[in-house]
Formats: structure tokens, C-alpha cells, sequence
């Protein structure tokens, strides 16, 4: 089976959506046509699998794929000639129309993967464009997709206002459980690295430098509730907000534990998850959220904002409260002290339940066996669907 999977601009810079397309891509034959910016040369930052760059354009409207020249979608349509089936990754711009004409002229299926595009905090920004969009394609590209997949039944249910729910399925992002038995030599290793004690605790964040994730807010809340034996350390690379501009955040008193690293990969990435002793984020919105589904995997306690869908689908108890860490009720201030500050009160031992709570839950439910076998199970009735029609 030929599969491509269609996106913009495929570069590790933008985090979960880079990594879920090369997740997407995985079971099949690993092939994406990244239609790219231009902005610069991307050739060689693929380790995953291959992938087919087409820059749209140079001007405002082009680069940005908000339009497709006719050259543009004659170099697509060669590439993608002997293709099964398209997944199509994320909204508003001209490569959906472009994957939604190619299906239906060759009459092959595709399916429709919003990425939180749809979600009511996403919609507000630059509202009109998307609107606008949706009232001219959306209708038409939604009710010809074989389905449209979500990563959560919350970010599913946020967007059926404007979706055929019938061709709507859940099917959950895969994370890898790594194992724990380098666990205290990461813990080790990270607090010589920093210069704290070896006993100290440590709170973590991963996540880009953006607005929308809330950083400075997340200080905040760290510096109100945390004594002096506690430590915070935020990992990721710049967004719209610099290293440097987060780090003047920091209270000159509190300079010594909160730590911002920067960016980090593969098993140093890894290794920051096994060394911490619970997971923060204050994000305003994950409609999956993979560096929260990372930290359950690896047995954190997680605090984390209403706008995480993914929590939702968590363990609970009779109560309704989170058995792996904390859900907010709201997005203010004092919640998210008020959650920093049970988990500093919570002992070890209880941390440590909660952490292997979460991380049961990871192993079953966000099982890379179990996405790739529902993704087999979906390309392969699509086609057959195809091949009965014609």
C-alpha cells in the first residue's frame, strides 16, 4: 500500500505536529510531502523516513501555502501518482484543497487529521481566515474524507460543530515507555549538572517557548508555592518568547531553582523525564500533548491545565479527580499554585503511586502496536471501500 502523508513544512521546530506525522507515517511506508516555506534548506533533518519537499512559493500568499500555484500542484500530483491513499495533516490552507482535488480525481481516499484546528482557543486566533475558510471548503472537504482522525474523544467533541461526526474516529497518539532502569543515574546526572543536591526534587516542563504555553505563568505559580528544596527546570527551544526573556522572569531571589536549558532530544530528552519527580503545563491548549503523555509514560505525577485534552482521558477516581496528578479546574493563577503545592506536600511514596498509575495507563492505552494495528485497520477498509466503487 502507497501512503503519503501531506503537510506544511515538515521540521522539527514545531514539536508534536512534526512528530506526529513521522508517527502517522511509520506504519506504512514512512513516504511525506512536506509542501515547505522555503525559508531554508530542510534536506537531511528527516531521520525518520523520506521525505518530498515543495516549496509553494515566495510571496506572502504562496510561501505560507495559503495559495498553490498551478506548478506547484503538477510537481504534488507526480510525486503522489501512484498513491493508495493521502493522510492529510492540519487545516486552513491550500494543500487540503489540493489532497481533497487529487482524491477525488483519481478516486482514492483521504483522510482529514485537524491537529486541534478546530479547537474553540485555536479558533479565536485569526478567527475571520479560518472561518471563512471553513464556510467556503470545509463542508466539502470534511464530507469527502474516508475519516477524520482525532487523537482524543475531547478534541473530537470540540470540533463536531463543524465535522460529519459519522466520519469521525479516535485513535489515540502513540508514545514509546522507556525503561527505568537508568532511572537514578539520570536523576543524578541532571542535579550535578544544575548543582543541587542529589536529594532535591525537581518539577519539569517541556515544551516550546510560546505565549500559548504559558512559561513566565508557570514561574510564577512555581516561585509562589516552592521552598527551598525544590527545583523547576523548563525544556525547549525558542517560540514567540527567547531563553533569555523567560529567564528574566525569574525573581532574582529564586535564580538558583528555576533553571531554563534550552532544547533537548532524543535520550537526553529522555533522561530529563526519568530525573524529574512530577510533570507541570499551563498550556492554554494540547489537543494531545505529547510531552504530558511522555511524563506519564515515564511515571511522573502530571498537573495539568484544563486545555489539555488528553487529561481527560486519564484514570479517575470515584471523585472524579486524577489517580496520575492533577487536573485544574481553571486556567488561573492561584490553581496552579495551589496544585504545585500538594504535590510539594505529597510524599515520595505517593508520588510514586501516582507516577505508576500513569504509566499503566501509557502502556495500554497510548501503545505504539495499538495505533499502528488501528491505522492498518482503517487504510485497509478505505481502500477496499475505493476498490468496491469503482
Amino acid at each position: 500500500m502507497h501512503v503519503w502523508n501531506i503537510c506544511l513544512t515538515h521540521d522539527p521546530m514545531y514539536g508534536g505536529l512534526y512528530r506526529a506525522v513521522n508517527d502517522f507515517a511509520r506504519p506504512f511506508d514512512g513516504r511525506v510531502l512536506s509542501f515547505d516555506d522555503g525559508l531554508q534548506n530542510r534536506e537531511g533533518i528527516d531521520p525518520d523516513g523520506p521525505v518530498h519537499r515543495v516549496a509553494c512559493g515566495n510571496g506572502w500568499l504562496t510561501r505560507d501555502c495559503r495559495l498553490m500555484p498551478p506548478s506547484v500542484a503538477r510537481q504534488a500530483d507526480a510525486l503522489v501518482a501512484q498513491a493508495d491513499l493521502l493522510i492529510v495533516h492540519s487545516l486552513f490552507r491550500a494543500h487540503a484543497r489540493w489532497a481533497q482535488r487529487w482524491a477525488t480525481e483519481h478516486a482514492r481516499p483521504y483522510w482529514a487529521v485537524p491537529h486541534g484546528c478546530l479547537d474553540p482557543w485555536g479558533m479565536t486566533q485569526r478567527s475571520t481566515l479560518k472561518r471563512l475558510w471553513l464556510h467556503l471548503y470545509g463542508n466539502a472537504y470534511f464530507s469527502k474524507a474516508d475519516r477524520i482522525i482525532f487523537s482524543t474523544r475531547r478534541e473530537m467533541a470540540k470540533a463536531s460543530p463543524w465535522i460529519p461526526t459519522e466520519r469521525a474516529v479516535v485513535v489515540h497518539w502513540p508514545v514509546a515507555l522507556p525503561s527505568l532502569e537508568q532511572k537514578n543515574e539520570a536523576r543524578a546526572s541532571l542535579r550535578t549538572r544544575l548543582g543541587i543536591s542529589q536529594s532535591a526534587r525537581i518539577m519539569l516542563s517541556v515544551s516550546r517557548l510560546h505565549s500559548m504555553k504559558r512559561p513566565i505563568e508557570l514561574i510564577d505559580a512555581f516561585c509562589k508555592a516552592a521552598s527551598s528544596h525544590y527545583h523547576f527546570v523548563l525544556v525547549g527551544m525558542d517560540g514567540d518568547l527567547t531563553q533569555q526573556q523567560v529567564a528574566k522572569a525569574i525573581p532574582a531571589a529564586l535564580k538558583d531553582r528555576v533553571h531554563v536549558i534550552g532544547p533537548l532530544s532524543g535520550q537526553n530528552l529522555v533522561d530529563a523525564f526519568l530525573a524529574a519527580d512530577g510533570f507541570v503545563s499551563l498550556s492554554f491548549r494540547e489537543n494531545f500533548g505529547y510531552a504530558a503523555a511522555d511524563a506519564v509514560a515515564a511515571g511522573l505525577p502530571v498537573i495539568l491545565s484544563p486545555g489539555h485534552d488528553l487529561a481527560y482521558e486519564m484514570p479517575i477516581d470515584s471523585h472524579g479527580q486524577l489517580t496520575c496528578g492533577w487536573l485544574l479546574p481553571d486556567d488561573s493563577p492561584n490553581a496552579a499554585s495551589q496544585a504545585i503545592s500538594e504535590w510539594i506536600a505529597a510524599t515520595d511514596s505517593q508520588l510514586l503511586a501516582m507516577g505508576a498509575i500513569g504509566r499503566r495507563w501509557a502502556a495500554d492505552t497510548l501503545c505504539v502496536s495499538r495505533f499502528s494495528d488501528a491505522l492498518s485497520k482503517l487504510a485497509a477498509s478505505a481502500t477496499k471501500a475505493t476498490n468496491d466503487t469503482r
